[in-house]
């Protein structure tokens, strides 16, 4: 099973239950591998109370230009979308770097084959385990535009290798990274919190849900924080007992067991392998 775990708005502490329940699963005796794909903010090794290690480096294709075959005729600064090349009258075409996104485009339009493919350093995917779960995680690099590249490179990283169950963390919002994030799920929760904004933004993500086909439930978070009520099916009062977990980096289901949200979030984990 491969499970997203999303929801429009950021802040309803979305990582934090999903940490919660794959430490879950593992408690059940599940092989679970927790895929962490903001790669803008990552963050469930925090909440874990882990260190990532294993650092591999994710690259991108970067145009290296010939300057005896380039004639200067600018249809590959016509071509690239994003900007990241232009040409000043009579002059060769000049890179930007950090604007390039790593399509090809540029290559595939210039006819003298005066653009060779060369790459770059976007980013980075780590690992790291512990209570039982394989964490994957990735981190973009500063000054880069797309953190999809990521994305897919934590992906790609953590589906290589054999578990019963996946979960996979998304960034919040509904833009690409997070559909990016999302494609290939099996079935996805949209964690929300009772306010007006989370209400909003549940049903942005849920329309995003609907759009890719996937089948999801919702989950309410701080469920006790307003009378506003939101179907769902699991709900997670405010307790300050989870704020101190966050603070020490041990999460709730771990560090109390026995706890009232504890038990509701192992019954809810039992609920989705049955």
């Amino acid at each position: 099973m491969i499970l997203g775990i999303t929801g429009g708005k950021g802040g309803t502490g979305k990582t934090v239950f999903a940490v919660n329940l794959a430490i879950a699963f593992a408690r059940m005796g599940k092989k679970v591998a927790y895929l962490d794909c903001d790669a803008d903010c990552p963050s469930a090794h925090i909440i874990a109370g882990t260190e990532l290690r294993d650092r591999e480096e994710v690259r991108s294709f970067l145009p290296h230009f010939i300057k005896e075959k380039c004639m200067k005729c600018g249809k590959c600064v016509s071509a690239c979308e994003f900007n990241a090349l232009y040409q000043l009258t009579g002059k060769l075409p000049e890179l930007v770097d950090s604007l390039c996104s790593g399509c090809g485009a540029c290559m595939i339009a210039c006819p003298f084959g005066a653009i060779e493919e060369s790459c770059k350093v976007i980013g980075w995917t780590y690992t790291a385990k512990k209570y039982g779960v394989e964490f994957f995680s990735g981190e973009l690099k500063p000054s880069e535009p797309l953190s999809e590249k990521i994305v897919d490179a934590v992906k790609q990283r953590g589906l290589a290798k054999k578990h019963e169950i996946v979960i996979v963390d998304t960034a919040a919002g509904a833009h690409c990274p997070v559909v990016c994030a999302l494609g290939g799920c099996d079935r996805a929760l949209a964690i929300t919190e009772p306010t007006f904004f989370g209400e909003n933004d549940l049903k942005i993500i849920s329309a995003v849900l609907e759009k890719l086909g996937i089948p999801y439930e919702t989950v309410v978070n701080r469920s006790t924080i307003s009378d506003r009520k939101i179907e769902s099916v699991l709900e997670i009062p405010y307790d300050k007992t989870m704020v101190e977990c966050y603070v020490d980096g041990i999460p709730i289901v771990e560090k109390y067991p026995e706890h009232q949200i504890s038990k509701r979030i192992l019954s809810f984990a039992k609920r989705l392998v049955e």
